[in-house]
């Protein structure tokens, strides 16, 4: 049995029993509650009275109502019925009932007509009529909101086909956009040529802590939209999601986004405002609007959830690609507070110091980092990596005079967070529990994003301070010059009769024997001129590189 079923058989039917004859109708209510323990049963003496109540109390599960009543009668009171509420069950009962009575009462829409008898028997049958009459009602009842939520969701999963056809576009189209300004305005001018949305705007929190709209599409002048921060600024959606990350859902009535005159021809119902972030940095919040009833459902807040994770990787690869490509960048220099990580706490613990020498994506989202520590033995080092929770590994590498090298998987540390944001990290030392990293930035990238991401996951980091850096121009002339400077005649014509003779390729054409024959040396002597040409070519191509 359904639950709808269920229902059905064990919520109270409610009757409303109307006859002019006070002693018939408490007669008939007692031996109806008797028969049946679900009935409530109320009682009329006129038909005008039971109009009244309908109108204060509602409508019952059923009506039962005498045809000869003084004033208004049986049929008359059926037809007032029907005009405000044509599904109700009414049973119409009678003393004397003829052919031309029923036949009225079909035609007005009576659900069951009933003579009256003079026995107590009657009750019996009335109460079956009327128990018959209620499930049926309740059975089309439950079918038709069955058939309602059907088509409900029909329509929700067409709906969100076209979502998901527009937000899937608006992704493909992000390829082809180079900067910030084309990804931002792609994604407005798609959303507000959608019939799904009306119009479309993104912001950045200002200087002054104020939003201050970049773009937007659908909206005549874009400088016409202010976002509201007047003390109730967490109340509003477009705030709120900087600050949770998530995407936020605005009731038209709750009027936290504010829009001049020009904005208010779209008579919106409802918005949404997605944050266009990546990692720890949000590069802003994207404010979109529908006309749509109950628009912005889960799983169309899902969808544009993605898009904001999208759209701010993209934003990010963009500053990146600019980054690479400038002449210049800006350097940013910040100071980590103690307990920020690995190093800080290592060097608190052990009275040591810690500089990073290079960093390699490594496996399951990690970074290798590879760091000079002096002042205390690796083992010392090796056993607080084993206990930390934010390195996965941790082996030595070497030992230097300077200190020893290792190799660290860390999972978490600011090096990682700022090459999450978007920054290339030039310096990194740890001493006495505090840290101090220097990062390039792309010139145009919003300096104030990506301290705030910085500060968002170290708690009390500082900026110290901000400069314009000029970038090396590496071309490949000053590359094979760098390179010619650096190796000695031996290890050039080593490195050279290699190559030549086929000792890089897959198979070897040559073994190192063969060609240290040729050139009148040992295999051992050519192998040692081939390993310091070898590191001299990586350290010319790692040096200044921005994934280094």
């Amino acid at each position: 049995m359904s639950s709808d079923d269920e229902a059905s058989v064990t919520e109270p039917i409610r009757v409303l029993f109307v006859d002019d004859e006070q002693r018939l109708v408490e007669v008939a209510a007692r031996f109806l509650e008797d028969l049946q323990e679900s009935f409530v049963v109320v009682t009329e003496t006129s038909a005008s009275d039971a109009l009244d109540r309908l109108d204060h109390e509602g409508v019952p599960d059923c009506i039962v109502s005498d045809y000869r009543m003084p004033g208004l009668d049986g049929l008359e009171f059926l037809e007032a019925v029907r005009e405000e509420h044509s599904k109700v069950p009414f049973v119409l009962s009678t003393g004397k009932g003829s052919e031309e009575v029923a036949s009225e009462a079909i035609s007005a829409g009576v659900t069951d007509y009933l003579r009256k008898d003079t026995g107590t028997d009657q009750y019996a049958v009335l109460a079956n009529r009327i128990e018959n009459a209620v499930a049926q009602r309740r059975a089309e009842r439950a079918l038709a909101e069955r058939e309602r939520r059907l088509a409900a969701q029909r329509d929700e999963l067409a709906t969100f086909d076209r979502i998901n056809a527009v937000i899937q576009g608006i992704i493909r189209n992000l390829v082809a956009a180079a900067t910030r300004d084309e990804i931002e305005h792609t994604i407005c001018e798609r959303l507000a040529a959608s019939e799904l949305y009306e119009f479309a705007w993104i912001a950045e929190r200002g200087a002054g802590g104020d939003l201050a709209v970049r773009t937007g599409a659908g909206i005549d002048d874009t400088d016409g939209v202010d976002v509201a921060t007047d003390g109730e600024a967490v109340a509003e959606p477009a705030a709120r999601a900087l600050e949770t990350g998530g995407v936020q859902v605005l009731d038209p009535a709750d009027g936290s986004i504010v829009e001049d005159e020009a904005a208010t021809d779209h008579e919106h119902r409802s918005a949404a405002a997605i944050p266009l972030s990546y990692e720890n940095v949000v590069y802003g919040v994207l404010a979109v609007y529908s006309t749509r009833r109950d628009a912005f459902s889960e799983r169309e807040q899902s969808g544009f959830a993605v898009l904001g994770e999208i759209a701010g990787f993209a934003i990010n690869a963009a500053q990146n690609m600019r980054l690479l490509l400038s002449d210049t960048a800006v350097a940013l220099e910040l100071h980590v507070p103690d307990g920020s990580g690995f190093a800080t706490r290592l060097t608190e613990r052990l009275d040591c110091r810690y500089s990073l020498d290079g960093v390699v994506p490594g496996a399951d989202g990690t970074l290798l980092q590879y760091v000079v520590v002096d002042g205390v033995a690796p083992e010392r080092v090796l056993d607080a990596a084993d206990e930390s929770d934010l390195v996965a590994s941790a082996r030595l590498v070497s030992e230097r005079e300077t200190g020893s090298v290792f190799e660290l998987a860390i999972t978490d540390s600011p090096v990682n967070t700022l090459i999450e944001v978007g920054g290339t990290v030039q310096e990194f030392t740890a001493e006495d529990g505090e840290a101090r990293v220097v990062a390039e930035i792309a010139t145009d990238a919003d300096v104030r994003t990506v301290v705030d991401g910085f500060e968002a996951a170290y708690p009390g980091a500082e900026l110290l301070s901000k400069r314009t850096v000029e970038l090396p121009l590496r071309t490949e002339g000053t590359f094979r010059q760098t390179l010619d400077e650096r190796l000695t005649q031996k290890q050039r014509s080593a490195l050279r009769a290699a190559y030549f003779a086929g000792y890089y390729d897959w198979p070897r054409d040559s073994t190192a024997e063969q060609v240290a024959e040729s050139m009148g040396i040992t295999s051992p002597t050519l192998h040692n001129h081939l390993r310091k040409a070898q590191r001299e070519l990586a350290a010319a191509f790692l040096e200044n590189d921005p994934d280094a």
